[in-house]
């Protein structure tokens, strides 16, 4: 029964049943009995994150489970060598994809920076093989080291190549098949999701650019710091530090549909036209400002206009104005 339905995985990988896979796949659903249904709730946090950019970079929704066997979702994962996040990034990778790192900010931490840096590593990998099995290979152990591998072999398939790898590389496919299958089987092996509180499931990210703390943030919103603190798992200190680029906020939608906190920078054409008939807008998974525009029959432009927006980067679950009228004045169009 489990090799048929591993056989009918929709994977980007070759998928193989071996006893590695059997295993990994027995820690789930067999010995993490306890364990395995906060993992699966953890889900709900993370997984519209990652579909959304996945879809914006076209690449494999299926990818998100790489995020399972890197950290088991869990955003303050480390290992051993110092791989932090839920995409275990290294200081010198997460720099190479501009992560901030520093006395008060880790962006390995932060489900949405990370995710798109991860996205775009795995977009890199892929230009290069060609071949996801190999891009996972090439992100477990480094691109040089599948290189060696691909050399010692003289083969381009990740099976054949397998023993020339590293231990943990060997296994690396593996654990995506076994993930892959949890997530797709799991309810067939009567594991209950333990899904976080809706607080943490419903939620909004804003961009802010002061210096804030979560006391004052708490105080304005009346979120307590601890959830505050599981929605920003970036911010060492509590505190979110003043920043021209902007920092994420990722707060409950209840605290965003009640009224707005006064840090919240909205948009100043959506102020001026306040008096105008205008809907506001949550970017969900995938979402461009090309397809929105579509959506409400209006221009790319004129969402940036309305929203006061330098470029066409989305984050998701961001909020935007929709003018349900066009902007009088058009001079500001190039």
């Amino acid at each position: 029964m489990i090799q048929q339905r591993i056989n009918s995985l929709n994977s980007p990988v070759e998928v193989k049943i071996d006893s590695a896979v059997v295993a990994y796949i027995k820690d789930y659903v067999v010995y993490g009995q306890k364990a395995t249904p906060y993992l699966i709730g953890r889900t709900a946090l993370y997984f519209p994150i990652f579909e959304h950019y996945l879809k914006v970079y076209r690449l494999p929704e299926q990818l998100k489970y790489l995020a399972v066997i890197e950290s088991q979702l869990q955003p303050h994962a480390e290992s051993q060598v110092g791989a932090t996040g839920l995409w275990q990034f290294t200081s010198a990778t997460a720099r190479q994809f501009h992560l901030a790192i520093n006395e008060y900010v880790d962006e390995r931490r932060d489900p949405i920076r990370s995710t798109e840096a991860a996205v775009a590593y795995l977009s890199q990998l892929y230009g290069k093989y060609r071949d996801w099995a190999l891009v996972l290979a090439a992100y477990n152990c480094g691109p040089a080291r599948l290189n060696q591998a691909i050399s010692a072999a003289g083969e381009r398939n990740f099976w054949k190549i397998r023993s020339y790898l590293p231990r943990e590389t060997q296994m690396y496919i593996p654990r995506f098949i076994a993930a892959t299958y949890l997530m797709n089987y799991y309810s067939d092996h009567n594991l209950i999701p333990e899904y976080p509180s809706y607080e943490l499931q419903l939620s909004r990210t804003v961009r802010v650019f002061q210096a804030l703390s979560f006391q004052e943030i708490a105080k304005q919103t009346g979120v307590e710091v601890s959830i505050l603190e599981k929605l920003n798992p970036s911010y060492k200190k509590n505190y979110i530090p003043a920043s021209e680029k902007g920092h994420y906020l990722i707060l409950p939608e209840s605290i965003m549909i009640q009224a707005k906190p006064s840090f919240y920078n909205a948009a100043p054409i959506a102020i001026a036209y306040k008096d105008k008939p205008q809907q506001t807008h949550v970017v969900s998974a995938g979402e461009t400002l090309e397809t929105i525009a579509q959506r409400f029959k209006c221009s790319v432009k004129d969402i940036q206009y309305w929203n006061n927006l330098p470029h066409e980067q989305l984050y998701f679950r961001q909020e935007l104005v929709i003018l349900k009228t066009p902007a009088p004045a058009m001079s500001w169009r190039s």
